[in-house]
């Protein structure tokens, strides 16, 4: 694929990250859709691993959802006897795995990581770690609040 093409640096780059992220995530749901879960599902229960007791709008950020599609994420899950849901800091509601939704997340992690390592093999170990430098300050750029967004 040619990236190269006739559009400002800043649609293309817009375009290979598009691009990027539709492929992860084609990746990812050949792993987690023959076992039930959507793209939503897992992200929300990849990120409460990482941040037990989170909100339902710390996830949303972190996961890249709106927080009302986060609350019905977080509530099937609970259904589904992945989540358990407590009352927190005021009138915030904490949202940790089970046991159970723990067990899943991780072997599903495993088996997400089995799919895209050979892939991400291939930039070797130093361009990784430049790459993922550089997408952290992309993605610190793009979420500077200090500047907020531009628009014409």
């Amino acid at each position: 694929m040619d990236f190269q093409g006739n559009l400002p640096l800043t649609v293309n780059t817009g375009a290979v990250a598009r691009t990027v992220q539709h492929l992860f995530a084609t990746r990812v749901e050949g792993v987690i859709q023959p076992l039930g879960f959507t793209l939503g599902q897992w992200t929300v229960m990849r990120e409460l691993s990482r941040s037990p007791g989170s909100s339902a709008s710390e996830l949303a950020r972190a996961a890249g959802h709106t927080p009302q599609a986060c609350g019905a994420i977080l509530k099937q899950l609970q259904a589904d006897g992945l989540v358990r849901r407590t009352a927190g800091r005021g009138r915030i509601v904490e949202n940790f795995l089970t046991a159970e939704g723990l067990r899943v997340t991780e072997a599903t992690i495993a088996q997400v990581d089995a799919v895209l390592a050979p892939a991400l093999e291939k930039f070797g170990p130093e361009n990784l770690d430049t790459f993922l430098r550089l997408a952290g300050t992309l993605i610190e750029a793009l979420t500077d609040t200090e500047n907020g967004p531009r628009t014409p």
